[in-house]
């Protein structure tokens, strides 16, 4: 199962905190431990819609904060990093096949009817 983790690479981030508090739930003292180690301050499944929302939610604000972070695509054989660009346009298409998909449920429901 493909993941996607973020790390901020930045010990100065206390103006931070309570940004990925409110996105990730974690307490401030695990906050503050995952960036001093370079672990992941959140990590969601590729195919979840939900859980791409809220990290694409993360995402934003750090940009909009100016922080330096680093997105990772991983599984059990590997780990890359990932670019934001990819991340965002992975994010629209997502989106877009779910609508899609409704669309054709709702055709197909549609016939069945008939």
């Amino acid at each position: 199962m493909t993941r996607i983790a973020i790390t901020l690479l930045s010990e100065s981030a206390s103006h931070l905190l309570m940004t990925i508090k409110k996105h990730t739930g974690l307490g401030l003292s695990e906050i503050k431990t995952r960036i001093s180690h370079i672990n992941p301050l959140m990590e969601v499944d590729y195919v979840n819609n939900n859980e791409m929302e809220k990290m694409k939610d993360l995402v934003e604000d750090l940009i909009q904060h100016k922080a330096n972070f680093k997105l990772f695509e991983h599984d059990e054989d590997y780990k890359e990093e990932l670019p934001l660009e990819y991340f965002m346009n992975s994010f629209k298409m997502a989106r877009q096949i779910a609508e899609n998909r409704e669309r054709m449920d709702e055709i197909l429901v549609k016939e069945d009817d008939k």
